[in-house]
C-alpha cells in the first residue's frame, strides 16, 4: 500500500515538474528538453556532494569568538559620550582589521556591547590623528552615508549567517539601517532605534540602542551572530572585528553572542493607513478623497505577512532614465513601498521585474527565513481579473552553498496566461583576500496558445580578490519561445559564451589611491546573426578625490559592426554635496557615428540648500519595427533637483526636467518623522512628460 502511494505522489509529482512530459497512456515520463535534462542532471551531481560538503564547512573555520552576554540593570544614556557606568561592565572588544589585507586598522577602534532585558547596546571609540578630516555631510535618517565616516553594527538574529540587519551611525549622529529581505522606510512601519554621536580632538564616538522588539528572532533563540565595523572615508577603508571575519569574509567566522536572555516574541502588527486628495486640471485624476492601508504582522518564528489595499503608486517620484545609448530596455530600480518589503526574498529581476505590475487594487505577501529554510510569496489582484503571482523557496546549505527554486504565474485579461519557474544553484568558496563562486540555472517558459514553452540555461564561474586579479566566465542561452512575461527578458534566441580579467589595487601612501582594469570579451549569436563584444577599461581614483576613467570595445551585433570609446572622469568624489562628473562616450552603432556627452554637479550653497544638476546630449541611432536602422538624430535631457531641509525631517524640494521637447517640473514638502504623521505635499506630477496643474496631498499614519 505504501508502495503504490509513493508511486502516485511520484507520478503527481512528476505532472508538475516543468522538464517532463507524460508519454501517452502510460505513466512513464520523458524529458521535453533534452539540454534541460542534461541541466538538471549536472545539478543534481553537484549538488548531492556540495551539500554535504557545505553543512561541514562551519567546522572548517572554529577560531570564531564566543561571548556570553553580558546583562546590566541601569542603561545608558544615548547621548554620544561612553561615560555610563554600564560600558564598565559590558564586554570590550578591540583588534579591528582591514579587510583590504591583512592588517591593523589604520586607526585604533573600540566598542563595547552589552544588554538588558528590552534592547541591545553597542558603542564604538573611533580614535582618529587627523580629527579635522573626519567625514559626516549627510545629517537625513536613510540618506546617503557611504561617503561619510560612519560604524556598523551587523547582527543575524537567528545565527544561521544570512539574514543580517545593520545599523550604521555617522559621527552627525546620523542613522541608516538595513532590514534582511528589505522594507519600506517609514520608520514606525519598520521598527525605530536610536543612536548618537559625539566628535572631540581625539576621534569620535557612537552609541547605539537596538530594541528587541524591532528585530525578527525566532521563539527561543538565545544565540546571535554579529560582527562590527568601521569605514573611514577619506582612506575608503574598512576595519572589522572579529579579526578571522575581516581575513576571511565567510560569516562562519562572526563572533557568537550567547546566553541571551531574550524577551519572548509575540505576534506583532502595524497599520499603515494613508488618506490622499488631488485637485488636477484633468478630471479623472482628480480625488475628493481617498485612501487605502498596509497591514503587516509578524510571527514569533520571524514569519512576515502583509496586506495591502488600494496603494497608492501614482505620486511616488519615480527614476529619471538617462539617455546613453543601449540595445535593450533598460532595467530600472524599484520604489514602491508594497514591493520592497521583502524584495530579496522574491525570485530576481528577470524571472520578475516589479514594475512589470502597473497598478494593484490588492495585495498580499509573506516571507522570511527559519533555520535552513527562506521564502517568499507575493499575489497582486487588479479589478478586471489581472493577477499576478510569484513566490521563492531557498535551501542554504551553511553559510556557502544554495538551492533556489522560483515561479512566476501572470494572467492578464486579452494576454496569454503566462508561467515561468526556475531550479537554481549556487556555490561559494571563501578564501584570504576573495572568494571564488559558481552556480547555474534553468528556466522554463509555459504560455497559452502557439509558442512561449521554451528554456533558459545559464552557468556562471569566476574569483574575486581584493587586491590583485581576479576572473569570471559564463554562459547563457534563452530560446527563441522562451517567455517571463513579469520579468525582464530584453531578448531571446541568444546564446553568449562570457570571460574577462579584472585587476584591483590600493595604495596606503602617495597620490593615488587604487586602480581598477578590466578586460572583457563575450561571443555568441542570435537569431539575426553573429555577437562578438571586446571591452578593455582602465581607472585612476587620486586621494585628492578625483578620478579619470577611459575605456574601448569593439565587436559585432546582428550583421552592425560596433565600436564605442569613452573617457571621463569626476571631482570631490569624496565630498557628496560637491561632487561632479563628466563623460564623453563616440563610435558607431547601427552604422551611423554615435556621440554622448553628459555632465553632472552638485551645489551646496548653505547648509541646508543643495541643489544638483545632469546634463546630457546623445547623437544615435535606432531600429524601426521592422528592425532596420532609423538615421541618428540629436537629443538632450536636463534635470536639476534643489532641496533645502528645514529640519532633519521636514524638506522642500522640486525639480525641473527637460527633454525630448518637453518639459516638467514640480514641487514638494516631504516629512518623515520618527513617531506621528508622514506628509507629502506635491505640486505637479512628477512622473508627467510635462507639467500639469495639479496639487495633491498625502497623510500616512502608523498604528
Amino acid at each position: 500500500m505504501a508502495k503504490k502511494t509513493l508511486k502516485r505522489v511520484a507520478i503527481r509529482c512528476f505532472e508538475f515538474c516543468p522538464f517532463t512530459r507524460p508519454v501517452e497512456g502510460d505513466n512513464r515520463f520523458r524529458f521535453a528538453n533534452l539540454r534541460a535534462a542534461y541541466l538538471l542532471i549536472a545539478i543534481c551531481a553537484i549538488w548531492w556532494p556540495v551539500s554535504i560538503w557545505a553543512d561541514d564547512s562551519g567546522n572548517m573555520n572554529s577560531g570564531h569568538p564566543y561571548l556570553p552576554a553580558v546583562t546590566v540593570a541601569t542603561p545608558p544614556i544615548i547621548d554620544g559620550i561612553i561615560d555610563d557606568v554600564c560600558w564598565k561592565q559590558a564586554t570590550h572588544i578591540s583588534d579591528f582589521r582591514r579587510e583590504k589585507i591583512d592588517a591593523p586598522a589604520l586607526e585604533p577602534t573600540e566598542a563595547w556591547i552589552c544588554c538588558d532585558e528590552r534592547a541591545i547596546y553597542v558603542a564604538f571609540q573611533c580614535h582618529d590623528s587627523l580629527p579635522e578630516e573626519i567625514s559626516c555631510d549627510q545629517r537625513k535618517r536613510q540618506g546617503r552615508i557611504r561617503d561619510d565616516d560612519r560604524v556598523l553594527f551587523s547582527v543575524d538574529v537567528q545565527d544561521q549567517g544570512h539574514s543580517f540587519y545593520e545599523f550604521y551611525v555617522t559621527p552627525a549622529g546620523t542613522q541608516y539601517d538595513s532590514v534582511p529581505g528589505g522594507t519600506s522606510e517609514k520608520i514606525e512601519w519598520k521598527g525605530d532605534w536610536r543612536a548618537s554621536a559625539h566628535t572631540d580632538e581625539s576621534g569620535w564616538s557612537a552609541e547605539m540602542e537596538v530594541p528587541f522588539s524591532i528585530l525578527r528572532y525566532p521563539s527561543g533563540q538565545r544565540t546571535f551572530r554579529f560582527y562590527l565595523a568601521r569605514i573611514l572615508e577619506r582612506a575608503e577603508d574598512w576595519a572589522t572585528w572579529p579579526p578571522d571575519y575581516a581575513r576571511i569574509w565567510d560569516t562562519e567566522n562572526c563572533a557568537r553572542w550567547t546566553d541571551i536572555s531574550t524577551p519572548e516574541p509575540p505576534f506583532r502588527y502595524v497599520v499603515m493607513p494613508y488618506a490622499l486628495t488631488v485637485l488636477s486640471e484633468y478630471e479623472d485624476d482628480r480625488e475628493a478623497l481617498m485612501g487605502g492601508l498596509d497591514l503587516k504582522g509578524t510571527w514569533p518564528n520571524g514569519v512576515v505577512a502583509l496586506g495591502t489595499y488600494n496603494p497608492d503608486f501614482r505620486n511616488l517620484e519615480d527614476v529619471v532614465d538617462t539617455l546613453d545609448f543601449t540595445y535593450v530596455e533598460r532595467r530600472l530600480p524599484e520604489y514602491r513601498p508594497f514591493f520592497q518589503e521583502g524584495r530579496q526574498y522574491l525570485p530576481s529581476s528577470d524571472l520578475f521585474y516589479s514594475r512589470r505590475v502597473e497598478e494593484l487594487d490588492f495585495g498580499v505577501k509573506s516571507f522570511g527565513a527559519v533555520g535552513a529554510h527562506r521564502f517568499a510569496f507575493l499575489d497582486t489582484y487588479r479589478r478586471g481579473g489581472e493577477n499576478h503571482l510569484a513566490w521563492r523557496y531557498d535551501h542554504l546549505f551553511g553559510t556557502s552553498a544554495d538551492i533556489r527554486l522560483s515561479a512566476v504565474d501572470r494572467r492578464v485579461p486579452e494576454e496569454p496566461h503566462n508561467l515561468a519557474y526556475r531550479i537554481e544553484g549556487n556555490l561559494q568558496k571563501r578564501f584570504e583576500g576573495g572568494d571564488q563562486w559558481i552556480g547555474g540555472a534553468v528556466d522554463w517558459s509555459q504560455t497559452d496558445g502557439a509558442g512561449g514553452e521554451d528554456t533558459r540555461f545559464r552557468f556562471w564561474t569566476g574569483v574575486d580578490r581584493n587586491e590583485g586579479f581576479g576572473w569570471f566566465a559564463g554562459y547563457h542561452a534563452t530560446g527563441v519561445d522562451f517567455r517571463a512575461d513579469d520579468g525582464y527578458v530584453p531578448e531571446t534566441g541568444v546564446r553568449m559564451r562570457e570571460a574577462g580579467i579584472d585587476y584591483h589595487r590600493s595604495y596606503d601612501e602617495g597620490p593615488l589611491q587604487w586602480i581598477e582594469t578590466h578586460l572583457h570579451g563575450h561571443e555568441g549569436d542570435s537569431e539575426d546573426g553573429t555577437r562578438r563584444d571586446y571591452w578593455f577599461g582602465h581607472d585612476w581614483h587620486w586621494r585628492s578625490g578625483r578620478s579619470l576613467w577611459l575605456g574601448i570595445s569593439s565587436g559585432e551585433r546582428d550583421g552592425f559592426d560596433q565600436l564605442e570609446q569613452y573617457i571621463g572622469g569626476c571631482w570631490n568624489r569624496k565630498d557628496v554635496p560637491r561632487k561632479g562628473s563628466a563623460g564623453y562616450n563616440w563610435g558607431d552603432f547601427y552604422g551611423y557615428p554615435y556621440h554622448y556627452f553628459y555632465l553632472e554637479q552638485a551645489v551646496h550653497a548653505t547648509d541646508q540648500w543643495s541643489t544638483h544638476l545632469r546634463a546630457e546630449r546623445v547623437y544615435a541611432a535606432d531600429l524601426d519595427d521592422a528592425g532596420d536602422p532609423v538615421p541618428a538624430e540629436w537629443s538632450r535631457q536636463i534635470v536639476v533637483t534643489t532641496t533645502y531641509d528645514l529640519t532633519d525631517e521636514r524638506t522642500i524640494s522640486a525639480r525641473f526636467v527637460h527633454g525630448g521637447g518637453n518639459t516638467n517640473a514640480y514641487a514638494a514638502y516631504r516629512q518623515r518623522v520618527r513617531r506621528g504623521m508622514d506628509l507629502l505635499v506635491l505640486a505637479g506630477d512628477p512622473n508627467a512628460d510635462e507639467w500639469v496643474s495639479r496639487l495633491a496631498v498625502k497623510a500616512i499614519w502608523c498604528f
